[in-house]
């Protein structure tokens, strides 16, 4: 017999939403499901008030705001659903969100991912998931038009946003991980389905339509950074068997170090380190200021994970009793392992020399043909030496930018040589190029 949307409980979590739910929930109430379940963070906007005049809609309510993980667990636990279905509340689903999911699902594919396109259904939000070596994760084909992309069968991870999943599998499994509190809990869930020896199968036909992370923009962007990095850290460290672990986490540990410096602004070359990132505060230096933050996030996620290093133990030796595909076999479904996920050729040079050092891209061999596998690292490479080339043109010229300024400089020469040497070369460049491409 067929699975039946009656036997699915629609699950979403609500933070000072209600004006998203008042668009969420009468996309879902035709839908002939079970039950709905929304699970509110301790709402202050009358979400509650709301909520509580619709008889068709269980609420649960929490006292505070307990991320995304948690709430999802406690629905997973209540629901008298076979399958859950999970949508943010800053969507709206397509008629047949479930019934195409519910297609899809099946004995070797409890889990669905369903696509996500914009609020006007024109492009694309989440079409396949992609994954760096580092745990950092990518929605695929986001931004492009929706008649010009196709859809993988398969995906290493589906988007908490909108997926759906067998219950008891869901639970079985232990459910999201509620000390990620929130952000790429999905990513580790997806990974652990396959580790586990299941799949997570594409359901293109399973649309739901995003408004643009309207949770998110209510919280403060260093947090949703801090989260970010932490999260990325904690998924590779749990999930990577044995052998990668080893070389992954003193990897992981150094780069995420080296990019805090970098971002820092501090002059390690320069005997008062701090004089240049000083002037550029002094200087109220927005993207200085944004990036001090991020190093920040960087250096106190790596001591929030190292802290939780006996409970991160204790989650590898349960996946280590369920697995039953190695890395060898999930690597394939990353993606984009080696993509750059910054733009800075001293720290791709150095990451550039640890992958070689610990030999890391060996570890993809089965996952990648040779030829591809061979063009990682070259990748990395030419993308080095194009950004060192452009960093020596922009020193030339800041050089003689300086150096060369005529005797009585208009304003605008004169602005430019202040920025020069206050900002350096290469930022004063990427704020020009901001101005070009905006039309200055």
């Amino acid at each position: 017999m067929s699975p039946s949307a009656s036997e699915v409980s629609i699950v979403t979590v609500n933070w000072n939403g209600r004006h998203h739910l008042e668009t969420l929930l009468p996309s879902l109430l035709p839908l002939g499901c079970q039950e709905i379940i929304v699970v509110d963070n301790g709402s202050t906007d009358g979400s509650q008030q709301f909520l509580s005049r619709l008889t068709r809609v269980k609420l649960i309510q929490n006292q505070e705001n307990r991320g995304f993980a948690h709430p999802v667990n406690q629905a997973a636990v209540q629901a008298q659903g076979r399958y859950l279905a999970i949508i943010n509340n800053d969507m709206r689903a397509h008629p047949r969100w479930i019934d195409a999911a519910l297609e899809r699902i099946g004995k070797d594919t409890p889990c669905i991912a369903s696509r996500i396109l914009d609020w006007e259904g024109t492009r694309i939000d989440f079409n396949g998931s992609s994954l760096h070596y580092l745990g950092y994760a990518l929605q695929q084909d986001t931004g492009k038009p929706l008649d010009q992309v196709s859809s993988p069968d398969f995906v290493l991870f589906p988007c908490g946003g909108a997926m759906l999943v067998e219950r008891n599998f869901f639970l079985g499994l232990g459910g999201f991980d509620e000390d990620f509190f929130a952000i790429f809990e999905d990513v580790d869930f997806g990974w652990r389905v396959w580790i586990s020896g299941f799949q997570v199968a594409m359901a293109p036909q399973s649309i739901a339509f995003h408004r643009g992370h309207g949770t998110f923009k209510a919280q403060p962007l260093p947090k949703m950074r801090y989260l970010m990095h932490r999260n990325a850290l904690m998924t590779i460290l749990k999930n990577y068997e044995d052998q990668n672990f080893s070389r992954i986490l003193p990897l992981a540990l150094i780069l995420g170090l080296k990019r805090a410096v970098r971002l820092s602004g501090v002059q390690k070359e320069s005997f008062y380190l701090w004089t240049n990132a000083s002037v550029r505060l002094k200087n109220k230096d927005e993207f200085l200021e944004r990036n001090l933050w991020d190093a920040l996030n960087h250096i106190v996620s790596i001591e929030d994970v190292l802290s939780r290093l006996p409970s991160i133990t204790h989650k590898r030796k349960v996946i280590a009793r369920f697995r039953q595909r190695g890395d060898s076999e999930i690597f394939k479904l990353f993606n984009d392992p080696f993509r750059h996920i910054v733009e800075d050729p001293v720290y791709l040079k150095d990451e550039l020399k640890l992958l070689d050092f610990l030999d890391l891209t060996s570890a993809f061999k089965a996952a990648y043909d040779g030829a591809t596998l061979q063009q990682l690292p070259e990748v990395l490479r030419e993308k080095i030496e194009s950004l060192e080339q452009e960093l020596r043109a922009l020193q030339w010229w800041g050089i003689h930018a300086v150096m060369r300024a005529p005797r009585k400089p208009d304003g605008g020469l004169r602005s430019m040589v202040r920025s020069l040497r206050a900002l350096g070369a290469r930022e004063s460049w990427r704020r020009l190029r901001e101005k070009i491409e905006n039309g200055i």
